[in-house]
């Protein structure tokens, strides 16, 4: 349900202790400078949303956007949001 809501096309197996990234969504094109939002989980209780870009970053109001679409998606989903960082 999460993946859904944020737009990440699935990947990984759940039931794959081994399988770490669960999702992706390019917002940028390589040819553009890529911008790519992912879904990683490090244990069963423990998973991240990263953002990373190659080259210039995505402008403050859509990066603002999509953080409230993840915490809301989040919120939707019963997760709980234990920290969030930038850098």
């Amino acid at each position: 349900m999460f993946r859904d809501q944020v737009g990440l096309t699935p990947r990984g197996r759940l039931d794959d202790d081994w399988d770490q990234e669960f999702g992706r969504r390019e917002l940028r094109p390589r040819e553009l400078g890529r911008v790519e939002l992912s879904l990683w989980r490090y244990a069963d209780d423990d998973w991240k949303v990263s953002l990373r870009y190659d080259r210039d970053p995505l402008p403050t109001e859509e990066v603002e956007e999509l953080r409230r679409t993840i915490l809301d998606a989040a919120t939707r989903a019963g997760l709980t949001v234990s920290a969030q960082t930038s850098s």
